[in-house]
């Protein structure tokens, strides 16, 4: 500035010395600091690995002060199937049985939740005490390991031994839903399976209790969703 007799006076700014402060003194001047927010378009996921949409409005051009708006949305990605009819009729006792149309494939690393609503029917055609029985769960089937807490007995029924006269016919059904958590870090599916059993393991038993396990009636039955990241 300009003082008495024609002479120039600089007068420095005094800055704090504290860590936070964001203000530099250099020899030509001083710094302060700016914001620009880059690498994120506005509406877009920063990436896979964060189920997270980023929003950003820019301010207007010259305004004073310059005010940026940012926002984020959880977006996990989510699916959902009919599953079709799982034929156990000629399956052995235990024997794994995959339902058609039951895969879903999980498209990026975190934490998901499988759910599968199964309805199970078993019929039969002969007299004779026997225990019709019927499970599902889920299944990598990358490692061929199940869900872990997603086991369900569809359907478990003593039977006394008696049918239909009318018909010769009996049938028995049941339903469950299949749910489980699985953590992955790549790209992965899973599907599932069924398996029978009876009681007495008779050859009558085995040769005519038939049984079938079928996901998505009425409704959509298999799903998936992401939880976490």
């Amino acid at each position: 500035m300009a003082g008495s007799c024609g002479r120039t006076y600089r007068i420095d700014p005094k800055l704090d010395s504290a860590a936070c402060n964001a203000l530099t003194q250099t020899a030509s001047g001083l710094l302060v600091p700016g914001t620009e927010v880059t690498g994120i378009a506005p509406g877009t996921a920063v990436g896979t690995e964060r189920s997270v949409d980023v929003d950003v409005t820019p301010p207007a051009a010259g305004a004073c002060p310059e005010t940026w708006q940012v926002g984020a949305r959880l977006t996990p990605v989510f699916g959902l199937r009919n599953g079709g009819q799982a034929d156990l009729r000629t399956s052995a006792q235990g024997q794994q049985v995959v339902m058609p149309f039951s895969q879903v494939l999980l498209p990026e690393p975190g934490v998901y939740r499988l759910t599968a609503h199964v309805f199970g029917l078993a019929t039969w055609n002969f007299n004779g005490r026997h225990i019709a029985s019927m499970s599902a769960l889920w299944f990598n089937t990358t490692t061929n390991a199940f869900v872990p807490g997603s086991p369900r007995w569809v359907l478990l029924h003593d039977e006394p031994g008696t049918v239909n006269p009318a018909t010769g016919l009996k049938s028995i059904g049941g339903n469950a839903v299949c749910e489980g958590f699985v953590t992955i870090t790549a790209p992965t599916t899973y599907e599932i399976r069924g398996l029978r059993g009876t009681g007495d393991g008779g050859t009558l038993a085995n040769a005519n209790l038939q049984h079938y396990l079928t996901g998505g009636i009425p409704q959509q039955a298999i799903m998936w969703q992401k939880v976490s990241d």
